[in-house]
Order: structure tokens, then C-alpha cells, then sequence
């Protein structure tokens, strides 16, 4: 056989043709997210593409099983379908990468984490999703899918042609059939080590971001889909008895009853659950001037906590963590699985047997990610939502703004039997950010609009204590103002970092005690906290909420857990610690160098999150 007459293998041609293909991704999420590398490292950011290629080189061989398949079938039995077949599946293929890359990079942007199979339960909810995106953006999305498909069919069709080529001498056709398999599965594997590759192949570098760039997302996805569907919990760290034990020492039982905050032990109830206000919003939480002004002013009249935290980053995860008590996961949401939640203990079917009636207020559709049989479970009796607002009050792609909403439920609650638990949820500060008011932020960037519609949202807010004020229920009322988890903007925060998470909270309303008019709580803690709180001041049992402690009693222990599918947060008074699941390193944010404190709080969180799993999947 003449050299000249050997042709490059089909397969290899195509091997090489992917990991050009997720390369080609990678530089447009390199220059997409430039701005979130930091200056000066750039020159490690490209790297990025040599780390990448473990993780490319398995997902590509994974690919390449169904068109060895019919290559195979093709040197002896040469049949056009087999042909037809396979391009039809390479055809597919890229389609499909091109779809997830590019909603990858998008997704990033604003959840800080590569696309998960927790991103993927939003698709069964369509309209909510396309709400979250303006028409422009979409039109982009689409026209960058579809245009970059087309390059890469055309380049497969034009460059990739020998799919049919027949290999004449008989030795190398079944040396080629032989070795090629176990080619692909060592490829898919990353090699002869004992366990197969995993995300900790590509990390290498102390910025987060750079490690996500090197991280395969296709592969990623696939990966995350496999261990959603686990029924064995994938952050098991240590024994399970120890991890009882760790995690049982951060709730310990109360010494003393803590000092009453409220003037009675039976007033009405209302919890205000603000869409992303991120405390980088709050002048007095260290955000800018300006953007929540009539917050500032409120305050005077609050309780304001200074260090409260959110555990998730999705609305449905905060609705959970404030009505059950229940910490957010890493790679879920409780509240997509009916089955688990009903189980859930809530603030609202204790508060039904204290006599008190029940209502939800929403501006959006409530069936959005199974909140309302969520609500419907944990004993709402009065649920509104978009369908009982007229049409020319949904003037929100999500649905009616807030200033309807809250008119609402003022005019609602004047009427409901006292005394009376009642729950807002605010929308308006969601993507993409479209408020109808003219605000002093008139920029068109994503800062400046996260910024409008907080401002916006802010004004809508003042206007309803305003009127709230003057009704005779006002003075027996507590309001808890939360908001559902924190934000990347308006400062571009990782959203591996606890900055980010870090929330507005605060107690308002004619039942606050006086004397804590314009105090703070600056104690650590989060959002989850808030039914261990609320039933010890109204003097009823809280065992049932055992993620949850009462930051009010000086014997709590301070701090704040939060997670995300790269990695685990753990905040303390001394230091803030964040641990990436692939690299397996810990990395300390705040406080003095103590490497003892340091594996101390590495252990805590380990054990408090592998008990959270195992609690969610004993659900």
C-alpha cells in the first residue's frame, strides 16, 4: 500500500473537527465575559484552552460512538442510508452543542455557574423564561444559534467528506475496527487512571472563572443531568454520623429566651419577599447612593440585618428557605419535586392553627417552577396571581409590576380575618429589568437597568407603607421585608462569592417594638432563619424547623451557608471560606490567617451540606 493512497481517518477528521468546534465556543465566552477576568490575567485566562482539552477530547469521543457505529456497518455493507443516518446525527449534534453553548454563555452572566441540569427544569416553563430575556437579546440568541450552526454544517459538508471511504486492505480494516473502540472509551475515560476524568482536570487556577472557561460545558451538563437523577448523595465527605454530629453543634438548644422584639405575641403578619435586592442596593448594607432611597428612609423606622444571607440564587429556592426554613442545594430545587416538599414543614400551617388566615400575592403565574402546589401544601387559603389582574395592569412581561400588586394585597388584607399571614412577592426587579418610571439611572447597560427597577421598585414600596400606615389593622402588624436571594448586579460580584449573596432583611410595622426603631441585628445568618425567628417571638415550638435557628438568642451560633453547583460557601464572624467541589481546595476570603480555623470551618460546611442532601433525598 502507497503512503499516497492512505486518507486521513473519517473518525479522527471528525474528532478534530469538535474540539475546534468547543474551542471555537470558548473564545466567544472568553470575549462575552472579558470583563470578568481581572486585569492583568489574561495571559493565564488562555491557558484555559490547553487545560479544556482532557474534558473536549471525552466529550468529542462520547460523540463519536454512533458515527463509529455506522462507519463500521459502512466498509461491509455499503448502504446510503448509513450515510444518510450519520449526517443527519452529526447534523443534530451540532445543532445541540451550538443551542447549549450559547445559552451557556448567556445563563453565566446572570447565574455565575455553566449551564445545570437544575437551569434545564426552567424549560418546562417557557414564557416565564423568554420574560427573563428582552426582544433584542432573543433575536440575537437566535440568530447566533442558527448562523453558527450553518458555519458548521457547511464546514462538516466541505471539509469532512470520506464518511463512505472504504478501507480496501482487510488487516487494516479490522485492526482500525478493533482499536477504535477502545480508543474512544480510554478518550471518554481521560486514560488509564482508576477513576475516570472529571471536572478537576481542567481546573488550574485560583480565579474561578478561568476554571469555568476550561470546563467542557456540554460535558458539564451531561454530568450534572446524571447526578440529578442520583439517588445517592454526591457530597458525602465523611461518615454520616459524624456529619450528624457537626451539624447538630451549629444548632444549639436555646440557654435563655430571647428578649421580646414585638409588642405582642398575636399580630398580623406580613412577609414581603423582594426579588433580588441584593444588599449592594442598600446605602447602609455598602451599596451606592441613591438607588433605594425611600429604603433609607424606612429603615429609621425598622430593625435592619446587616449580615443576612440567601443560600440560593432562584426565587424558588428563597420562597422555600423563608416559609419552610429549608437551606437551598447545589444542583436542585426542592420545590420541582411535589413529592419532597409537601413534606416540608411551613410557617403558614402553624400559623392556621394559631387561627390565623393565610393569602399569597403574586404579579406573575404562580405554577412557575410547582410554586403553587408548594403554596397550595403548606396551607395557603388565598393565592392571587397574574390571571386576577386586569389587562391593562400587566404591564410586565413577567406580568403586573409591583405597584399593582402591592395595591392589591393592601386592599385584600383590609378585609381578611385577623389576624391574618400574608405573603408578597415582588417581580419588578427581575430580568430584563423593563420599568415604565422614569428613574435617575437612564444608562442602557445591565447595571444601570438592575438599578431602574430597583429604583422603581423602591418608590412602589414607600408608596404602600405610605397607605398602610393610615389602616387600623397597621399598628398591630409586623412586616418582614426579605428579599428571595442576592445579585450579580449592579457590581458584577462572582456569584461564587458570599458578597453576592448577601440580602436585604428587615423588620417594619406598628408591632416592632419602639425601642428598635432604627437598630440593627449584625449578626450572621440567613434567610432560612427567619421561622425560627418569627415562632419564638410569638412564643410557639420550632423543632420542626431544624435548618433553621433563631439569631435573635445569643447562644445561636453565627453563620451563613450558601451553594451553587461549583461550589460551597461557608460564612463565620472571623472568615468567609468558599470550597470548589472539582478542585477539593478551600479558599479563604476574610479575616486573619488561622489554618486551624480554616479546616475547622472546611469540615463544618462539608458535614452541614452532606446532611442537608441526605435530608432532601430522605424527603
Amino acid at each position: 500500500m502507497k503512503f499516497k493512497s492512505i486518507k486521513i481517518h473519517y473518525l479522527f477528521k471528525l474528532l478534530f473537527f469538535f474540539l475546534l468546534f468547543f474551542a471555537g465556543f470558548r473564545l466567544l465566552f472568553v470575549i462575552y465575559h472579558h470583563t470578568k477576568i481581572p486585569d492583568g490575567q489574561h495571559a493565564e485566562t488562555v491557558l484555559a484552552f490547553f487545560y479544556a482539552l482532557p474534558l473536549d477530547v471525552s466529550t468529542a469521543c462520547a460523540g463519536l460512538i454512533i458515527p463509529y457505529i455506522l462507519w463500521s456497518l459502512q466498509q461491509f455493507y455499503k448502504r446510503r442510508l448509513f450515510h444518510l443516518i450519520n449526517l443527519f446525527f452529526i447534523f443534530f449534534l451540532i445543532i445541540l452543542i451550538t443551542t447549549f453553548s450559547i445559552a451557556n454563555i448567556k445563563m453565566y452572566g446572570e447565574w455565575g455557574t455553566l449551564l445545570s441540569a437544575r437551569a434545564l427544569n426552567y424549560l418546562r416553563y417557557p414564557k416565564e423564561m423568554l420574560n427573563s430575556i428582552s426582544g433584542w437579546s432573543l433575536f440575537l440568541l437566535l440568530g447566533g444559534c442558527v448562523l453558527i450552526s450553518y458555519m458548521a454544517i457547511r464546514t462538516y459538508r466541505t471539509h469532512i467528506t470520506n464518511f463512505s471511504y472504504p478501507i480496501e486492505n482487510k488487516k487494516l480494516k479490522i485492526a482500525i475496527l478493533i482499536i477504535t473502540p477502545f480508543l474512544l472509551i480510554l478518550g471518554y475515560r481521560g486514560g488509564f487512571q482508576l477513576t475516570p476524568i472529571n471536572e478537576s482536570q481542567c481546573y488550574y487556577s485560583a480565579i474561578p472563572i478561568n476554571n469555568h472557561i476550561a470546563t467542557n460545558n456540554i460535558w458539564y451538563l451531561a454530568h450534572s443531568l446524571w447526578d440529578a437523577n442520583d439517588t445517592k448523595n454526591p457530597y458525602t465527605f465523611m461518615e454520616e454520623e459524624e456529619a450528624n454530629k457537626l451539624t447538630a453543634s451549629l444548632y444549639p438548644l436555646p440557654v435563655n429566651k430571647p428578649s421580646n422584639i414585638l409588642k405582642n405575641t398575636r399580630p398580623n403578619i406580613v412577609i414581603i419577599i423582594l426579588e433580588s435586592w441584593t444588599a449592594d442596593i442598600i446605602e447602609a448594607l455598602g451599596g451606592p447612593e441613591g438607588v433605594t432611597p425611600h429604603f433609607d428612609k424606612l429603615r429609621k423606622e425598622g430593625l435592619l440585618f446587616t449580615q443576612m444571607y440567601s443560600s440560593g440564587s432562584r426565587t424558588d429556592q428563597g420562597l422555600v428557605s423563608i416559609l419552610s426554613g429549608f437551606p437551598s442545594q447545589p444542583n436542585n430545587s426542592i420545590i420541582t419535586t411535589p413529592s419532597k416538599a409537601e413534606k416540608l414543614p411551613s410557617i403558614t400551617a402553624d400559623l392556621a392553627k394559631q387561627g390565623y388566615s393565610s393569602s399569597f400575592y403574586y404579579g406573575g403565574e404562580v405554577e412557575f417552577a410547582n410554586m403553587k402546589s408548594y403554596l397550595i401544601n403548606t396551607g395557603f387559603e388565598k393565592i392571587i396571581d397574574k390571571k386576577d389582574f386586569t389587562s391593562t395592569q400587566l404591564n410586565s412581561k413577567w406580568g403586573a409590576h409591583d405597584e399593582f400588586v402591592l395595591q392589591k394585597q393592601l386592599q385584600g388584607i383590609s378585609s381578611q380575618q385577623k389576624p391574618f399571614f400574608s405573603v408578597i412577592l415582588t417581580l419588578s426587579t427581575h430580568e430584563p429589568f423593563e420599568v415604565t418610571m422614569q428613574t435617575p439611572f437612564r444608562g442602557g447597560s445591565e447595571e444601570e437597568k438592575f438599578k431602574k427597577a430597583a429604583y422603581y421598585a423602591d418608590y412602589c414600596l414607600f408608596n404602600y407603607f405610605n397607605q398602610a400606615k393610615k389602616q387600623p389593622w397597621y399598628d398591630n402588624t409586623l412586616y418582614i421585608l426579605v428579599a428571595d436571594h442576592g445579585h450579580h448586579l449592579p457590581l458584577n460580584r462572582d456569584m461564587s462569592h458570599p458578597e453576592s449573596r448577601k440580602i436585604t432583611s428587615m423588620l417594619l410595622g406598628g408591632a416592632l417594638a419602639d425601642s428598635l426603631r432604627g437598630k440593627t441585628i449584625d449578626r450572621i445568618c440567613n434567610q432560612n432563619d427567619w421561622p425560627a425567628m418569627l415562632l419564638s417571638q410569638l412564643n410557639l415550638p420550632t423543632t420542626k424547623f431544624s435548618w433553621s435557628k433563631n439569631i435573635l438568642d445569643p447562644a445561636a451560633v453565627e453563620f451563613a451557608y450558601y451553594s451553587n453547583e461549583n461550589c460551597l460557601g461557608w460564612i463565620t464572624p472571623h472568615k468567609n471560606y468558599v470550597y470548589s467541589y472539582a478542585s477539593g481546595t478551600i479558599e479563604e476570603l476574610k479575616g486573619i490567617q488561622d489554618s486551624t480555623g480554616s479546616q475547622t470551618a472546611a469540615i463544618q460546611a462539608k458535614a452541614y451540606l452532606q446532611t442537608l442532601y441526605q435530608t432532601y433525598l430522605g424527603y
